[in-house]
């Protein structure tokens, strides 16, 4: 499979790879070519084919894709940035998308999008796409809530559907001339492209300051969910990830709602790591690199919070865990 380079079109397959290797060197191709930072996985019975055309340029990068049936998830990142966003369009084949507690069966004509930095699930068979890769932030300029609408099918008698989709049938036909400056022109144009299909899935029946407030606070629970593991998460940075500013986060999340917004993501992360401490299978973890994991800077303070919380201090509560699970220590689990 070879490496494009910028401004060139693209084409690799599966054909001459040996099995066992497909999905490992095909996530490579993707990740390297189109920012697409994936885990694949087909049927042990059906060996994984694949074979891609496309556009790598700077800005504006797509591709045909055939494949045969697999499942495809997100691979969690710190460099979530360098993730773009995957909107698909089935030509052929059908699949099953899910991200954000959503979940949608696409059809042959069908299109949606997924946000690869945050986790997902593409269940497909057999199928034919066409795929372009957007940058999260040139969408979001156009439509802000972008997020609350992944993995949302948008059928083919969505009549502003069709002005995206038959800019990317044309795009297809010019990608073996395509020059670097149209291809830039037409990568800004894109978002502008895609927003009006998108505001279709919005529910405009209910747009109540109670149902605002309702979907920014998914929105933002869902962020933190998924960056929880970053030492750095703030409120400024939740605030930039949603897109609202950080005066209106906090206001969301005043103590009228239960607990702020930090203290939530404290309680969060304090609870995680209690389970993470009571798992057979993460014994070999020291306590340490479970509170790192879990986007603690310092073991000490990480120690404070938990006895705070729960009234027993990590390395007391993994051995009362541990002598729980010897044989005729029953009792010792509720102690």
């Amino acid at each position: 499979m070879p490496t494009a380079t910028p401004g060139k079109a693209c084409h690799f397959t599966m054909e001459s790879t040996p099995e066992p290797l497909r999905a490992q060197l095909f996530q490579k191709e993707m990740q390297s070519t189109f920012s697409m930072h994936l885990a694949i996985s087909s049927p042990p019975t059906t060996p994984l084919t694949a074979e891609v055309r496309g556009y790598f340029g700077r800005k504006l990068r797509f591709a045909a894709l055939r494949f045969s049936a697999h499942s495809t998830v997100s691979t969690r990142t710190r460099h979530a940035s360098e993730s773009r966003l995957l909107v698909s369009c089935h030509k052929q084949g059908a699949a099953v998308v899910a991200q954000g507690g959503r979940e949608s069966r696409i059809e042959a004509g069908d299109f949606f999008v997924i946000d690869p930095s945050r986790p997902f699930h593409i269940q497909t068979t057999d199928s034919e796409v066409h795929s372009v890769y957007l940058e999260p932030q040139a969408l979001r300029h156009v439509l802000p809530q972008w997020d609350m609408l992944t993995a949302r099918a948008i059928r083919p008698g969505v009549k502003t559907a069709a002005l995206f989709t038959g800019l990317l049938d044309q795009l297809f036909a010019m990608a073996p001339d395509i020059g670097e400056d149209t291809a830039n022109d037409i990568a800004e144009a894109l978002p502008h492209l895609l927003a009006p299909a998108l505001r279709t899935l919005q529910d405009e029946a209910d747009t109540s300051p109670s149902r605002l407030k309702a979907l920014h606070r998914q929105r933002i629970l869902s962020y933190v969910r998924d960056h929880l593991w970053d030492s750095q998460l703030s409120a400024q940075a939740i605030a930039q990830g949603v897109n609202l500013s950080p005066r209106h986060v906090y206001e969301l999340f005043d103590e009228r709602d239960g607990h702020p917004l930090m203290k939530s993501v404290w309680k969060q992360r304090l609870g995680m790591c209690r389970r993470d401490l009571s798992a057979p299978a993460m014994r070999s973890r020291s306590i340490g690199e479970i509170a790192y994991a879990w986007g603690f800077s310092n073991v000490s303070h990480f120690s404070r919070a938990f006895k705070a919380e729960f009234g027993i201090g990590p390395r007391e509560f993994r051995r009362s865990q541990d002598l729980a699970l010897l044989p005729g220590a029953t009792h010792l689990r509720h102690h």
